[in-house]
């Protein structure tokens, strides 16, 4: 594996690590709140980076934006399932896109794959997608922070 990708497997552990550890022990619950109506939740956002990691990531590497992983329910994004189904999924999901980069060259990352209408170098797609994995964990930690914070100031919080 040339260094080029390597380092993009190695950001790509981390950004699926941090998630991982700030996902540790979620609650059904915890899944459910959000600061406002207008807000999503965190099963929202797993339900979305479960779709990042099993469909977009695996279509830009592969180059292939019809590509869907066997099995795969069309009607995923519109599902209510469980922390650790959603958890399971972006662990399948995961690996599949640390085995798909293992496949990959320096060359490959700058090859312009249709993208957005347009054409982009996969590299600036495969950054732009973890990006949503970093983001999105941020936004988990925010609202598990203000979860436990409220329940520190009010004991009868109910998540």
């Amino acid at each position: 594996m040339d260094k080029d990708v390597a380092a993009l497997k190695k950001f790509t552990e981390f950004a699926f690590d941090s998630l991982e550890r700030t996902c540790k022990d979620l609650t059904e619950k915890e899944t459910e709140w959000r600061p406002m109506e207008e807000s999503n939740d965190i099963r929202w956002i797993l339900n979305h980076l479960s779709r990042v990691s099993n469909l977009s990531l695996p279509r830009i590497i592969m180059g292939d934006q019809e590509y869907t992983p066997e099995g795969w329910p069309k009607d995923y994004r519109e599902q209510t399932y469980s922390a650790e189904k959603l958890m399971s999924d972006i662990k399948a999901g995961r690996a599949a896109v640390i085995e798909g980069l293992e496949g990959l060259t320096s060359e490959d990352l700058a090859e312009e794959i249709p993208l957005w209408g347009g054409t982009r170098q996969r590299q600036f797609a495969l950054n732009a997608y973890l990006a949503e994995i970093v983001n999105h964990k941020g936004q988990i930690a925010m609202l598990r922070g203000s979860i436990k914070r409220r329940r520190e100031k009010n004991e009868h919080f109910l998540v």
